[in-house]
């Protein structure tokens, strides 16, 4: 039995409406107002930190020197449509968990979208003050699942953020490529995945026992 840990965003669910409404909500502060910034031009700059493999709107907020951050509002995030099916076929014969940078109120999420019940082990930032790439976060995952990195999988959208850190530790690693992550590309032979999907349902292939 495997234990396959995922990220949260762009991995379980589809932020594309959170980052909509974060940019818009951010360029109608007068700040961003003042340097006549767009939906648009903060898109450009968020793609350009994912591919610099940078902390997205972190990068963003301190180029521009914004006071005033627009929230991430989470209750905009959608789940993809495969992934309970997903998660029910394998939680048959794997241990699941999440690693992921969160805000607070990541298993009351899960529960709402009615997957928290195929989750061993839910491992946020918020609860241990660790990000990723830290590796420490990841350390905690496996010590907390009692599980040796070669017996672990990350699945995840971003290189920097879950496979490079995944990897360093001896876990194997799934690219998941959606969202902003697709757009990234190795930086080296240790932040290569050892498998590439487009998405959640081709996890099936991989895990297929």
């Amino acid at each position: 039995m495997k234990t396959i840990f995922f990220d949260v965003g762009y991995t379980l669910v589809n932020e594309d409406a959170v980052w909509e409404k974060r940019c818009q909500e951010q360029v109608e502060t007068e700040e961003a107002k003042a340097l006549g910034l767009s939906v648009v031009d903060l898109f450009h700059e968020i793609r350009k930190a994912t591919i610099a493999w940078l902390p997205q709107y972190r990068t963003v907020v301190k180029k521009f020197n914004f006071k005033e951050v627009a929230p991430y509002r989470s209750e905009l995030e959608t789940l993809y449509e495969e992934v309970p099916e997903v998660l029910k076929v394998l939680s048959k014969n794997h241990k699941l968990g999440v690693i992921a940078n969160q805000l607070d109120g990541l298993k009351e999420r899960l529960e709402n979208f009615g997957i928290l019940q195929y989750f061993s082990y839910v491992i946020s930032s918020w609860d241990v003050k660790v990000m990723k790439p830290d590796v420490q976060i990841f350390e905690y995952a496996l010590k907390t699942a009692e599980c040796k990195p070669e017996e672990a999988f990350m699945v995840g959208d971003r290189l920097d953020n879950d496979i490079a850190p995944a990897k360093s530790l001896g876990m194997k690693t799934v690219w998941i490529k959606q969202g902003f992550g697709a757009l990234q590309i190795p930086m080296s032979a240790e932040s290569k995945p050892d498998y590439t999907v487009n998405n959640f349902s081709e996890l099936l292939k991989i895990f297929a026992e």
